[in-house]
C-alpha cells in the first residue's frame, strides 16, 4: 500500500461525511415547512369540525358562525381563543 492510496482513502471518508452533513441540512429546511403545513392542515380541520358541530348544535338557540376559509383557518392557527374571538366578533356585528 502506497502513501497516496492511504490520503486517497481518507479523501473519499471526509468527502463522504461532508455530503452526508449537507443532505442532513437540506432534508431539514425541507422538511420544517412542510411540519408547519401539515400541522396547519390537521388543525384546520379540527376547527372545521368544531364550528360545524357549533353550527349544528346552536342552531336550537340562534348561534351562528361563519363557516369560510378564513374562520376556519383563524380558529385553527388561534385555537380556543381563536373560537371564543370569532364568537364575540360575530356577535359584535351582527
Amino acid at each position: 500500500m502506497h502513501r497516496g492510496d492511504n490520503m486517497n482513502d481518507i479523501g473519499v471518508i471526509l468527502a463522504t461525511f461532508l455530503l452526508l452533513v449537507v443532505l442532513f441540512f437540506v432534508l431539514r429546511l425541507l422538511l420544517g415547512p412542510l411540519r408547519i403545513i401539515t400541522r396547519l392542515l390537521i388543525n384546520s380541520g379540527i376547527a372545521l369540525v368544531c364550528l360545524l358541530l357549533i353550527n349544528l348544535v346552536g342552531r336550537r338557540w340562534g348561534i351562528h358562525l361563519p363557516v369560510n376559509p378564513v374562520s376556519v383557518i383563524g380558529v385553527g392557527i388561534l385555537g380556543l381563543p381563536g373560537l371564543i374571538l370569532l364568537i364575540f366578533l360575530t356577535y359584535l356585528f351582527n
